[in-house]
């Protein structure tokens, strides 16, 4: 396999020689003499078992339409013999002998052989498929024996034989029975079914993965034999990106439903759920699934079950834990993809990692026959995680390690060099010892131009430090501009203009072409306003890229405008005839869901989109066709500390990761802007120290980060500092589960929840019980101090612990409620929640996570000296935002209300903000009287009563009316909010009054029949 990688990779080189040499290409052949390099390199990249080498060297392949038949076939079987489109090559139609089979004997003898060889090819990928048919290596064998013949009648001097030989076709035929050898035991499709299922529904579920992935690499096959798809076994997967995860979490989904089995897959994100779902659905198109949308509820109000396949976020899957625990009821496997999440950060004080802990805990007791996965690039210590997986669920648990990654990257530095970085200062210090002024005057700042160079290493890490190591090129052909900035004592200093620097870059990468395109370049930076202003300073250099919208990317762009208002508010720009006019994007946490998909079909097209500028949610998992990623900085700043603090090496290199992808690209080109001006002295082999300190981050593999127990530094802050512990002890010890009222010990839940977590877990296993039993006694101690509660714990305390609050609310909202008819509307229904929190503005904070009412509310808010008055500042402006949402306004008009001026709307910042990160917490507030309702087992007057059921996703969704929400969920998917609002006018006229109260199947049915009647008419 070795020599076969390095034989493939030597005629790869051959090609780009010649290639270089020769401006124009030509046409890859197969004649009597021989084959071209490329056609050798993708047949001894499948020997190697490098499938993405092979298919990336298949692109490489040029078919010349004016080449013989027999020829164009064969080298599009091969091209489709890389890249895994196995059905393809038998769907081919068969060449005409008579066609093929003219000329000289020469000629047709080689024809005869490559026909021979096609045959086989088809073979092979029978073979590869699982279907009968020929022997592959036979027929390769054959036309190998053919291709060299030894002539008798001819004597040699010397007593040598002389032979008749066609170099061409024998040559093929060797490679393509080193590729028939091997490649059959790598087939998915061959891949016999785990105990205990029917090997037939195996084959055919299976045939749907290898329809697009047909190959097992070795550590897939490495899984299966130790295991992995069989019932009872969990495993913790630390693969590098690219690496075949997916394909290793389809195959266990699929072993789960056969079984008749749910799945619930967890991913970090909103886009990286979409993508998932997208992809198992695509996958498994018989199955019942579900994802978490940003315009879906926040609990599925219509169903008591899961469908078949659930994907949603850890927040998400934690909320239905509490809200309907019995929903889990029948799920045989949690898939938790980018499980790094578990880990704890400084600056995350979303509470992020401590959702995904309690999340991964709870589905352990709701589920206690359930396998886990848990899949991440970055894990170091997959051991432990696998260790102590298999104590929660008493099974055994696989810890499946690999450094092997498919792809390779070439990763370097931006640097300058050392003298003229000297000269710069030099002048900066003249003019800074003439001028009063703070700042650099604007003349002087247009002169610190530098010629930016990149400092790249020829290995896949960074772990020498010898020159001969790294190479020194430049970058681009002008100079850049850096930045000035004033130190605190009055000094000036170089800064890198990290942005704008990455921005020049990211323009010279997408101007360089391969094969006729562009380098698709992902540029990351740290904050929403610097992606947009790049995206917009790249896409105005670029220009026009003229690709015209499909009718799909057209919904998409329909949609996005309309919510928005107009398509001035949007990030990109298309003409009146469908013409793209944006080459360069940004996606980040702000965008509409439509206009985050509408971005990245834009930027897989070849001919789209050049440039994606992103923020760190796009390196959590998203799989996008990019042949650069520009880091634009190592460092953020951190609001707490007041200063800028440097990125983390899982940050870092996941973000690395985004370059090159299996099956795509097999070569990746990685540059970090760093967040300081590194200077480079050639002659002397010298460099700036702020590169050390990035070597020591990008010395390391993937798998770089030991994921911690976010729960242990919070459970030491207890146990020290008890119930004023701060807010994160707050929230998890109202997190923590509650027993029944007639239990023995109603804290025996949350004593075996904190018993069984992970550190718990190693603590105990190094002796130190003590320790385990002080921090759990201390949490208990501060959950009751904590709590203005009765002495027992009742139901009010356990849907407390379920929705994250404090008792205490919970109690106040119920006895609000038993003074309230039931019979309100859903307008009546939020008037009378915001009713209820302006009697007791202080929840507001309490309620709503906090960075994102100051985000969205500004300094005015965060000067505010208590709670109480922050809840009065915020609720007029949260309902009258609420109204205009609810009430199908579009975004442009919620700015207008939020009271931006009308020349700063821009992309209606403020408007985004509030609907993206306020309105699924007000939809949580919204949902939690229904939970009331349920808890205490009112009477049928609340039971019947859709508009408090459908209340929160009625807030979510953007809905006053239950029956916009109905008609939302019949028109799924073609209509934007706005539109419902719109079609209503027309479909109202159709539906008939309820008859009293009503339960939400019944608001359903009843909205149907009226628009079945519209449309007959329509």
């Amino acid at each position: 396999m070795a020599g076969a990688f390095v034989a493939g990779a030597a005629h790869h080189v051959v090609l780009q020689a010649e290639r270089l040499l020769a401006p124009d290409v030509p046409p890859s052949r197969l004649d009597i003499n021989g084959v071209s390099p490329e056609i050798s390199a993708t047949l001894l990249f499948l020997v190697a078992e490098a499938c993405a080498d092979a298919s990336e060297m298949a692109k490489a392949i040029l078919i010349d339409d004016n080449a013989r038949p027999l020829e164009r076939i064969l080298l599009r079987s091969i091209q489709q013999l890389a890249d895994g489109a196995l059905t393809k090559i038998l769907e081919e139609p068969d060449p005409v002998a008579e066609a093929i089979l003219i000329g000289p004997p020469g000629q047709r003898a080689t024809e005869t052989l490559y026909l021979m060889l096609l045959r086989g090819i088809r073979a092979l990928a029978a073979r590869l498929l699982n279907r009968d048919g020929d022997d592959p290596l036979a027929l390769f064998s054959h036309v190998g024996s053919l291709s060299t013949h030894r002539l008798t009648q001819v004597e040699l001097g010397g007593g040598g034989a002389a032979y008749s030989v066609y170099p061409g076709p024998s040559h093929l035929a060797a490679l393509l029975s080193a590729v028939a050898r091997d490649l059959p035991s790598a087939a998915l499709a061959n891949l016999p079914a785990p105990v205990g299922l029917d090997g037939g529904r195996w084959a055919g579920m299976v045939m749907e993965i290898a329809s697009k992935r047909p190959y097992l690499w070795r550590n897939h096959r490495d899984a299966v034999e130790r295991g992995y798809l069989e019932t009872g076994v969990s495993s913790v997967v630390s693969f590098p990106t690219g690496a075949g995860k997916s394909t290793l979490s389809e195959l266990k989904i699929a072993a789960t439903l056969l079984r008749g089995l749910k799945v619930v897959f967890l991913a970090p994100t909103l886009a990286l759920v979409d993508q998932t779902a997208r992809a198992l659905r695509s996958t498994f198109p018989a199955a019942d699934l579900q994802r978490e949308r940003d315009e879906a509820s926040i609990f599925d109000f219509d169903a008591d079950a899961l469908p078949t396949i659930s994907v949603m976020t850890p927040e998400r899957c934690l909320a239905l834990m509490g809200f309907e625990p019995t929903a889990f009821a029948g799920v045989g496997l949690l898939v938790f993809d980018e499980c790094h999440l578990l880990h704890p950060r400084d600056l995350d004080r979303s509470r992020r990692s401590l959702d995904a802990m309690l999340c991964v805990l709870n589905f352990t007791v709701l589920a206690p026959e359930a396998d886990l996965l848990l899949l991440s690039a970055m894990m170091s210590n997959a051991d432990a995680l696998a260790e102590w997986i298999g104590s929660l669920t008493d099974r055994r648990c696989l810890a499946l390690n690999l450094n092997w990654k498919p792809t390779r990257q070439v990763r370097g530095c931006v640097v300058y060099g050392a003298g003229e970085v000297t000269a710069l200062r030099q002048r900066l210090a003249h003019v800074r010892a003439t001028v009063r002024s703070p700042n650099a005057p604007a003349a002087t700042k247009r002169q610190m131009r530098a010629q930016p160079y990149g400092f790249f290493c020829l290995n896949q890490t960074w772990q020498s430090k010898r020159r001969d190591d790294y190479s020194l090129l430049p970058l681009l052909d002008d100079p850049v501009t850096l930045a000035v900035a004033t130190s605190p004592a009055g000094g000036w200093y170089l800064t890198p203009n990290g942005l704008q620097v990455a921005s020049a870059l990211a323009v010279g990468a997408a101007a360089t072409t391969v094969a006729g395109r562009g380098l698709k370049t992902l540029v990351f930076t740290q904050t929403i306003p610097h992606a947009q202003s790049s995206a917009k300073l790249i896409s105005d250099t670029l220009g026009d890229p003229g690709c015209v919208l499909t009718e799909e990317e057209k919904r998409l762009y329909d949609i996005s405008r309309d919510e928005m208002g107009g398509e001035a508010h949007l990030y990109i720009s298309v003409a009146d005839d469908g013409r793209l006019t944006s080459s360069c994007a940004p996606h980040h946490g702000l965008l509409l869901p439509s206009e985050r998909q509408l971005h990245e079909a834009l930027f897989k097209r070849p001919d789209g989109i050049q440039v994606l500028v992103a923020t760190s949610t796009l390196a959590q998992g998203m799989n996008l066709p990019s042949h650069v990623v520009i880091i634009a900085g190592d460092s953020r700043f951190d609001p707490t500390a007041n200063q800028m603090e440097r990125l983390e090496a899982h940050e870092l290199l996941n973000a690395a990761g985004r370059a090159g992808r299996a099956g795509e690209n097999a070569y990746g080109f990685v540059l970090v802007v760093p967040s300081k001006v590194v200077h480079f002295d050639d002659a002397t082999s010298t460099i700036h120290h702020h590169w050390t300190e990035l070597q020591a981050i990008f010395s390391q593999s993937d798998q770089c980060l030991a994921i911690e127990d976010p729960l242990q530094p919070v459970l030491d802050r207890i146990h020290e500092l008890g119930a004023l512990a701060g807010d994160s002890a707050s929230y998890l010890l109202r997190r923590l589960p509650v027993g029944a009222a007639n239990d023995d010990d109603p804290d025996g839940p949350a004593r075996s929840l904190l018993n069984r977590s992970m550190y718990a877990y190693f603590r105990r296993k190094a002796g130190d019980q003590a320790w385990v039993d002080s921090r759990i006694d201390a949490a208990l101690v501060a959950r009751h101090a904590d709590q203005v509660a009765p002495a027992e714990l009742d139901w009010a305390d356990r849907l407390a612990a379920a929705a994250g609050v404090e008792s205490a609310v919970i109690r106040g909202l119920a006895e609000r409620m038993r003074a309230q008819e039931p019979a309100l509307s859903v307008n009546g229904w939020r008037a009378w929640v915001f009713d209820w929190l302006a009697a007791q503005p202080n929840l507001v904070p309490e309620l709503i996570r906090r960075e994102s009412l100051e985000n969205l509310l500004g300094r005015d808010y965060r000067v505010l000296e208590n709670d109480t008055e922050r809840g009065l500042y915020a609720i007029p402006v949260l309902t009258s935002l609420l109204a205009d949402w609810m009430e199908g306004k579009p975004l442009v008009e919620l700015e207008r209300t939020f009271g931006t001026q009308e020349n700063r709307f821009g992309r209606c910042g403020n408007a985004r903000e509030f609907v993206l990160r306020l309105v699924p917490e007000l939809a949580y507030i919204f949902t939690l009287p229904d939970q009331v309702r349920r808890a205490c087992q009112w009477d049928d007057a609340f039971l019947s009563q859709a508009a408090l059921t459908a209340l929160g996703p009625c807030v979510r969704e953007g809905y006053d009316s239950v029956e916009k929400l109905a008609l939302r969920q019949i028109r799924r998917g073609i209509l934007s909010r706005v539109a419902v609002h719109r079609q209503w006018q027309d479909v109202a006229f159709w539906v008939e009054a309820p008859n009293g109260l009503e339960l939400w199947t019944a608001v359903i049915a009843r909205v149907r029949a009226g628009v079945d009647i519209h449309d007959a008419w329509a």
